[in-house]
């Protein structure tokens, strides 16, 4: 029987998890005689059998000996309604009590994690349980102690599977008698979740009180852009005979920051905005810096040198540094509506460029899109090399060394092994698909004169000096490339645009008048749950016109702006989608519940960024639009 059992297990593992059962095999003989326990069977008073675990002298049953069936039915009572979505994390199979009332209590919508941290333990119960029984078709990720319990891997698999709408939704059990035999494990389990959970709560957080600088930097930034450039007008501007240089603030450009002064005139120098400083207090003043981080503080660039520099940005960069900075800004399309529209009105469009989340991955992929055959990284470390973060002269003159021993590690370009972080390894992750998917595209050279750093994929190691005096052979003068180049709109194409920042305000107003109405609709429908009202004919008129409302609201250019404030209530419509109440009238009831709440926000939040809209675009518009205009505008964004 007990062979019969373990086929069966071995034939559906196999199946789920391919590979796993290889593992295991290779795996099984050491881990046996490694763990400190013993596993004994036993009958539990109601003649089913149990598991009993000797540890240290002690024997342990892992549910109890009278009624183990019980513990497992209160625990999970105990948790209240389990929601569809819901990820149910295990840590124990226990006497599988847990697991069986677990599937039993869920539906297949529920993602169910099994971490068992003693080998012993399953390959026990793989002897007795048919898995393929019990489990059937559910969604399980199964993690077994020494077989594929990697504490990065599982990191990404929580990280996956816990994403910050089904947070309030888990579930977690640990099986008893667990804390006596493997306490550690238990701690670095509820401490993965409960980093993962922080994690989101901080990305809430931080999306909370960086909401009203977006909307700032936006509305700021917005009158920057009617007589500015846009990356496209780039494009054939710069010839791509000579090599670009990509200039990040890793550790090692402290290195061979020097020996970029050989290549002035001869590449195609675009910094990121962190590199700026040290480059011009070194003597070097790139072509073009990029910018995108709507809090990067001014002292980053505060040089005078470099007011002057053209800028490649987003409208969502920091303010202070758009009002600091004099020269050419370059935009690029961030999927806005309200920077589109101005595009359109006028038969343009505005150019867009996949990003990859930093501003060295957005100054690279640039580069690439402007057709250069030949590109250099320096500074490019994503590692902490030296174990800095970045180069001296950046943020601090002198930048920290950290304790970097629990780092991540990944293969370095000089050294073997270099400590990152989980931020830095995605980029690096990120340059190696897009190097993979752009030599698809087009024949480039893509060299790395880092000296130092994390390994990527897809580049040629080299010195920067050899980097130099092998491609760096013919002079071009870059700056007079770009100052031929004229402003993306015309004197009347930037008239029509100063009058569609005019009705701004006038369209975050409207939003708020719809925001009311619609909650006045969802209080009617609330009520008709309330009276217990199913008369269907009130009910999808009503629903009609809320749907009106919103698609009306999600029209208008400024909403996008506006969502972005709203994280609070995000998670209060996106946790709440996954809540089934029973009957119609209950769930209706809660929908519009949740909808009174949402266009509540949305009229609180849309008045702020009225008022912000109206302070930024009053003060910037007035001061440098034709004087024809000027009149217009007395009697509204400057008259209000």
């Amino acid at each position: 029987m007990m062979e019969i059992c373990i086929n069966k297990n071995i034939a559906f593992f196999e199946e789920r998890f391919p590979g796993i059962m290889d593992i295991i095999k290779e795996k099984k003989k050491t881990l046996l005689n490694n763990e400190d326990i013993e596993v004994e069977w036993d009958n539990a008073v109601d003649g089913q059998r149990i598991m009993k675990i000797r540890n240290k002298g002690k024997n342990l049953y892992l549910s109890g000996k009278r009624n183990p069936i019980g513990p497992a039915i209160n625990q999970i009572n105990l948790m209240g309604k389990i929601v569809p979505h819901a990820p149910i994390f295990l840590l124990g199979l226990g006497n599988i009590n847990y697991l069986s009332q677990i599937l039993q209590n869920t539906d297949k919508n529920n993602i169910i994690f099994i971490y068992e941290p003693m080998f012993k333990i399953f390959y026990h119960w793989l002897e007795y349980v048919d898995f393929r029984k019990l489990i059937g078709d559910r969604i399980v990720v199964l993690v077994i102690g020494g077989i594929n319990d990697d504490k990065n891997n599982m990191k990404l698999i929580i990280a996956e599977i816990l994403t910050a709408d089904r947070i309030p939704l888990m579930k977690v059990v640990i099986s008893p008698n667990y804390e006596h035999f493997c306490y550690k494990e238990i701690i670095d389990f509820c401490n993965l979740i409960k980093d993962n959970a922080e994690r989101h709560a901080v990305n809430l957080g931080t999306r909370v009180r960086f909401n009203t600088v977006v909307a700032e930097n936006f509305y700021n930034n917005i009158h920057y852009v009617k007589n500015n450039y846009m990356v496209g007008q780039l494009d054939g501007t710069i010839p791509n005979t000579i090599p670009a240089i990509v200039v990040s603030a890793g550790p090692s450009l402290n290195n061979n920051i020097m020996e970029l002064k050989k290549a002035v005139g001869k590449a195609f120098i675009i910094a990121v905005d962190t590199a700026v400083k040290p480059l011009v207090k070194a003597g070097i003043i790139p072509d073009m810096f990029a910018m995108l981080d709507g809090k990067k503080p001014l002292e980053l660039v505060e040089v005078e040198e470099v007011r002057e520099i053209p800028m490649v940005a987003y409208v969502t960069g920091a303010k202070s540094i758009f009002n600091y900075h004099t020269g050419k800004k370059f935009f690029l399309d961030e999927n806005y509506r309200y920077v589109q529209e101005l595009f359109a009105m006028n038969g343009k469009e505005i150019y867009q460029l996949p990003g990859g989340g930093s501003v060295a991955t957005l100054a690279f992929s640039l580069v690439c899109h402007l057709g250069f055959d030949k590109i250099i990284l320096v500074g490019q470390d994503l590692a902490f090399t030296g174990n800095k973060s970045h180069a001296d002269g950046t943020f601090k003159e002198t930048m920290a060394v950290e304790d970097t021993k629990d780092f991540l590690m990944v293969p370095g370009n000089v050294e073997k092994m270099v400590p990152t972080r989980e931020d830095f390894d995605n980029y690096r992750k990120w340059f190696e698909e897009f190097i993979e998917y752009w030599k698809g595209i087009k024949d480039v050279q893509f060299i790395n004169a880092t000296e130092g750093g994390a390994l990527i994929k897809g580049t040629q190691i080299m010195t920067l000096k050899d980097a130099i005096s092998l491609y760096c052979t013919e002079t071009v003068d870059i700056k007079s490339c770009i100052a031929q180049l004229k402003p993306v709109f015309s004197e009347e194409e930037q008239k029509k645009i100063v009058n569609y920042y005019v009705e701004t305000p006038q369209k975050i107003e409207q939003i708020i008048k719809l925001a009311q109405k619609a909650q006045k609709l969802y209080k009617k429908i609330h009520t008709m749950c309330l009276n217990n009202n199913t008369n269907m004919s009130d009910y999808v008129k009503i629903t009609k016109q809320l749907k009106k409302i919103t698609r009306n609201i999600e029209s208008n250019p400024n909403y996008q702006i506006i969502s972005e404030t709203m994280a609070v209530a995000d998670q209060i419509i996106l946790s709440s989608q996954y809540f089934e109440f029973g009957s119609f009238i209950e769930n209706e009831k809660e929908a519009s519940r949740q909808g009174v709440k949402y266009m509540e926000l949305l009229a609180q939040y849309s008045k702020i960024i009225e008022q912000i809209a109206e302070k930024s675009l009053g003060k910037n518009i007035y001061k440098d639009c034709p004087n024809d205009q000027r009149v217009l505008l007395n009697g509204n964004i400057t008259g209000r």
